[in-house]
């Protein structure tokens, strides 16, 4: 009965040892494609808007294409925070109540906005000037994505260390560096 027992326990092991573990260790690896690739296309796309000061849709295209190619599903998130300076008054119906300070704030302009800049109601050509989202120097743009779903290295994680499975998830972005003409 001991011996039996023993028989079983050993075939587990094996099983695990010699079929999941390098299942697992091969789901990791079109993991860490995924994100190499994601990463590639989010960092390329944001340098070219900061660099250009401007989001155009040739450009997002492309990101989203570029995005296809990891083999995901992922939710993309466009942030512009515009940068405001304000001088600081007393009084701010007198002038001459300026405090010699000013205040900096920045008003925050989210994915919806943009997309309705690239993709207005009209049909316009690709290359028309109106469908670029225009910032200024000093407005800071971010993109995020998170991939929809669970990937299968994500599942086997959770089901062998009991963890939690996380998506992939990329934030980039920075300081305007450039205004559009």
């Amino acid at each position: 009965m001991i011996d039996a027992f023993k028989g079983a326990v050993i075939i587990v092991l094996l099983a695990i040892v010699f079929g999941v573990y390098p299942a697992y260790r091969q789901a990791e690896k079109v993991d860490d494609m995924t994100y190499q690739v994601s990463d590639a296309a989010i960092t390329q796309f944001v340098d070219t808007v900061r660099g250009k000061g401007y989001v155009d849709v040739r450009d997002y295209n492309q990101f989203l294409r570029s995005l296809d190619t990891s083999n995901a599903v992922f939710d993309v998130t466009l942030e512009r925070y515009k940068k405001v300076i304000e001088p600081t008054y007393t009084n701010p119906n007198n002038f001459g109540t300026f405090q010699q300070t000013f205040t900096v704030r920045y008003d925050g302009y989210f994915t919806k906005e943009i997309l309705s800049t690239l993709y207005p109601s009209a049909r316009l050509a690709d290359d028309d000037v109106s469908r670029r989202y225009t910032m200024h120097v000093g407005d800071i743009f971010n993109v995020r994505i998170q991939s929809r779903g669970i990937t299968l290295a994500g599942r086997l994680r959770s089901f062998l260390f009991r963890g939690q499975a996380v998506p992939i998830a990329i934030k980039k972005g920075g300081m305007v560096r450039s205004e559009a003409p």
